[in-house]
């Protein structure tokens, strides 16, 4: 008996132990974290996305639905519903609803999201139209996987409209069927006792929540992705709200430090901080990654212990090398380092590394010695550019040795000091671009909406990473992964803009404390959007008249757009006139002809300013400005008999310090200025007699300078800086054979920064890819129409791109760089047009066709831009500001100098 009662008991205690067993891995009532599948990139929750928004509040204001993420979830949802019911019946049912989203991989290419909508009794006449929608537009499906039954909402065309389940409390739906059956499959799997779902707080001051996996985050930044994951967290839960300017959302998260302790050790007793330098950050920056440092002792420290224990051999073996000097330098660092990415319309990288220090001489020379120690020769005389010494290390990796591999990318070092602050870029242009911005005053300082976003949206922080998209082929679309791409590409038809035009600042900063860190990623933006009423407008902003008629198209000193810029006219008389900011008009000087040439701004005179040289048909000109005076210094040099006056080229990466500016002579030699000379001196001489076709290419190398040169006979010409060609140069391209007509070529040959064959088109659409042995690669014959057209290479107006052109008397067509038809432009006035392809940053790309007394302006897709002609005598001069979305257009007619501007998208 007593044995029984045992028994009884112990089975009591193994059902109620059973019974609880069973509830904690099958709740009464699932909750919405229980029927999310595993392995989500991203889970979203909100009670406000599917609000309406007025458009002055989309203009003005940062809404959920303008992040793109965000904003494919609330698309998702809304092709569902509003495929059920009116707009009335389906704002009321889902109005005030915390509606959940989780985002999942379907395929390598593709990405997706999951809806869990709440619902309880009364929702059951939605629920009723739902089930049984109209028969004339839609019908319901349904099949049952893993004994549950899903629903399938089809148009009368079969098109698929979307897949849901109805469960007690949610109706869970996606426009994948795969998802769906996925929700299926996991609501008969038990649950893990340790599962937790993230407890997000949506109010009114918390918009919404998001738990994102810190792999997904970090790929989203850039080339530097795979580094800044070290300084994220394991898991990343964020808490959004508005920023008090509202114009970005601020998403915050405390968590755990976990394995990062490595990482938070580095800024161990360093007190988190704004960035203190803004005044060192240009406009154009694409990216910036900054590292606060309130301990520069400490800090050095620990990054020598990080270095020297580093997973890389290279920087391992390298900071063993260069350990004595690099340990001084950290002591001497200052509050901020930074490394800024500049936009760059090539895509090429254009890094420039900010150390600010306690003594800018001490910090300059310890780098010049941890140079050396790391092997580089001595370097040769340093560059004088605005006032600045530039002194070129050619050391591979310099900064990824002193500061980790977030800092990589430096090939060379060209270095100056600004202040107290090093200045260090990975190549002339970059550098000498920095600092024509930082003179410019063209900083992030200087602009309210950024400097805002510095010291009111950005938070004190050990470490930011910032990205702002669509910045002239540094965006960072483009770099993540094709199923990211695909998933946010997305075009809205009633705007014809992307998802992600309405995002342009992403960041994310990181504090570390002794158990957690807390993150912060805010997005937003800093530009103004353009009212619709006013976009592809042509206004004219500005109308300087003068007495006697332009003979050449005016010249821009400066940016048009912050109303700062001069311009210089030249009229019948011969009078060189500046036109200041204020429409005066000042008379200078006297030139002997009209300007022939683009005007070329360089450091001539090395007297801390911008000169601008331009040609006329005998000589070249240095205008000086002095601002403060409103007064132009003209400076002449007589042209060598035979220069043509047409075209100015930088001399880019030259190692000779007095070379400033190329031009091409009529026997098809190259002439550099010599700015110590004050005259011009041959450099490459062509050995067959012939013009070259312009505009020549000149390419930066780390040996110097290349030239590459086509002239009218297919004879091409490859120099090095010293005047020599490279081996088996000249080349000379010729016909097949003798049936086909002599080969000619009115357009000039080009190397693209990302190939290594050269490219050209003779005149009658014989497309040349070329080796730089000289030998042809590969020879395509392009289609001939009927009517007569030579075709010719077309390069933007910094030769950082090209496309190609066919141009007869009245009519030109744009192809692209296989020869493909992009868009033509005809009914031309014969013999006075002029075509030419710029590339304006920020992803801006225009033709500019001038004919007869006007220009038009076109996308390359050929649609215009502007609702009307631009009235212009001459070429016009275009910019744009990506702070306003502006473009500004100057422009000469007969007696007037005109200044436009048209807001775009």
């Amino acid at each position: 008996m007593k044995r029984n009662i045992w028994i009884g008991a112990g089975a009591i205690v193994v059902l109620v132990i059973g019974w609880w067993v069973y509830r904690q891995f099958v709740p009464a009532s699932r909750t919405v974290g229980s029927l999310i599948p595993p392995g989500s990139l991203m889970i979203l929750t909100s009670d406000r996305l599917q609000d309406t928004i007025s458009p002055r509040v989309l203009r003005t204001e940062m809404s959920l639905r303008q992040i793109p993420v965000f904003d494919e979830a609330r698309r998702r949802l809304d092709r569902f519903l509003y495929s059920t019911a009116d707009s009335a019946t389906v704002i009321k049912f889902i109005s005030g609803r915390q509606v959940r989203y989780s985002l999942h991989s379907l395929s390598k290419t593709t990405l997706d999201f999951i809806f869990y909508i709440p619902i309880s009794a009364k929702d059951e006449p939605f629920i009723q139209r739902l089930t049984t929608p109209d028969p004339r537009q839609y019908r319901v499906l349904s099949h049952t996987f893993s004994g549950e039954k899903i629903l399938d909402l089809v148009s009368r065309m079969n098109e698929p409209i979307g897949s849901f389940i109805l469960t007690d409390g949610y109706l869970v739906g996606s426009v994948s069927g795969i998802l769906i059956e996925n929700v299926a499959k996991r609501m008969h799997q038990p649950l893990k006792l340790s599962q937790a779902e993230p407890d997000f707080r949506i109010d009114a001051d918390h918009l919404a929540g998001v738990s994102v996996r810190p792999e997904v985050l970090q790929g989203l930044f850039s080339n530097a992705g795979s580094l800044v994951r070290l300084f994220l967290p394991e898991e990343l839960n964020l808490q959004f709200r508005q920023s008090a300017s509202r114009s970005h959302l601020i998403g915050y998260a405390v968590d755990q430090i976990g394995n990062r302790r490595d990482v938070a050790d580095l800024f161990a007793d360093q007190t988190p901080q704004r960035i203190q330098h803004a005044n060192l950050i240009p406009q154009s920056t694409a990216t910036l990654y900054h590292i606060a440092i309130s301990d520069a002792d400490h800090f050095g420290s620990s990054l020598s212990r990080l270095l020297g224990s580093a997973s890389s051999d290279f920087l391992r073996d390298r900071f063993d090398q260069i350990k004595p000097a690099a340990q001084t330098l950290y002591k001497s660092l200052g509050s901020d380092l930074l490394l800024v990415r500049l936009e760059s319309p090539t895509g090429a990288l254009r890094q420039i590394l900010i150390l600010t220090g306690k003594d800018g001489k001490k910090l300059a020379n310890l780098y010049q010695l941890a140079a050396f120690q790391a092997g580089a020769k001595s370097p040769s005389a340093p560059k004088d550019y605005l006032g600045h010494k530039l002194l070129q290390l050619p050391i591979p990796e310099l900064p990824a040795s002193l500061f980790s591999s977030l800092f990589a990318g430096f090939a060379q070092s060209w270095a100056t000091l600004h202040g107290n602050a090093l200045i260090v870029a990975n190549s002339e242009e970059a550098m000498q671009d920095y600092l024509q911005q930082v003179q410019r005053g063209t900083v992030w300082t200087a602009d309210k909406r950024q400097a805002e976003l510095l010291n009111t949206t950005l938070r004190p922080a050990n470490f930011t990473a910032l990205v702002r998209l669509n910045r002239a082929q540094t965006t960072v679309p483009p770099t993540w992964p094709l199923a990211w791409q695909n998933l946010l590409d997305q075009v809205d038809p009633a705007t014809g803009s992307t998802t992600l035009s309405n995002l342009e600042n992403m960041a994310y900063q990181a504090s570390y404390g002794n158990q957690n860190i807390q993150s912060t990623v805010i997005l937003g933006r800093t530009t103004r959007r353009a009212s619709r009423a006013v976009l592809n407008k042509l206004l004219l902003r500005k109308k300087v008249e003068f007495e006697a008629p332009l003979i050449a198209a005016p010249i821009v000193a400066g940016n048009l757009s912050d109303s700062s810029a001069q311009f210089y006219a030249q009229n019948e008389a011969g009078e060189f006139v500046l036109v200041t900011p204020k429409g005066e008009k000042i008379v200078q000087s006297h030139t002997d002809g009209p300007i022939r040439s683009n005007a070329l701004a360089v450091d001539f005179l090395n007297n801390g300013r911008l000169q601008y040289l331009f040609m006329t048909d005998r000589t070249l000109y240095v205008a000086d400005p002095i601002r403060n005076r409103n007064e132009v210094l003209l400076q002449a040099i007589p042209l060598p008999q035979g220069i043509d006056p047409s075209y100015l080229a930088r001399p880019r990466g030259s190692q000779q310090r007095n070379l400033v500016a190329l031009a091409a002579h009529q026997d098809g030699h190259i002439y550099a200025l010599d700015r110590q000379r004050k005259a011009f001196i041959r450099i490459m001489t062509a050995p067959r007699k012939g013009p070259l076709q312009l505009p020549f290419q000149v390419m930066a190398t780390s040996s110097g300078m290349n030239v590459l040169g086509m002239q009218a006979d297919g004879t091409l010409n490859y120099w090095r800086e010293n005047g020599s060609e490279f081996p088996h140069f000249p080349a000379r391209i010729e016909r097949k054979n003798e049936d086909e007509p002599e080969i000619r070529f009115v357009g000039p040959a080009l190397i693209p920064t990302d190939q290594t064959l050269i490219q050209t088109i003779a005149d009658e659409g014989q497309l040349f890819s070329i080796n730089t042995n000289g030998l042809i690669a590969k020879r395509t014959q392009l289609y001939r129409p009927v009517r007569r057209g030579s075709f010719r290479l077309f390069p933007d107006e910094e030769q950082t791109n090209w496309l190609l052109i066919r141009a007869a008397d009245t009519e030109v067509t744009i192809l692209d760089q296989r020869g493909q038809r992009m868009f033509d432009v005809r009914a031309l006035q014969s013999g006075r047009n002029n075509v030419r392809y710029h590339r304006l940053g920020a992803g801006i790309e225009l033709i500019s066709v001038q004919s007869g007394g006007f220009t038009t302006l076109y996308d390359l897709n050929g649609r215009i831009i502007g609702e009307r002609p631009i009235p212009s005598d001459f070429p016009v001069v275009l910019q744009f500001d990506e702070r306003t979305n502006e473009l500004s257009i100057l422009s000469g007619i007969k007696q007037a100098v005109q200044l436009f501007s048209i807001r775009l998208r």
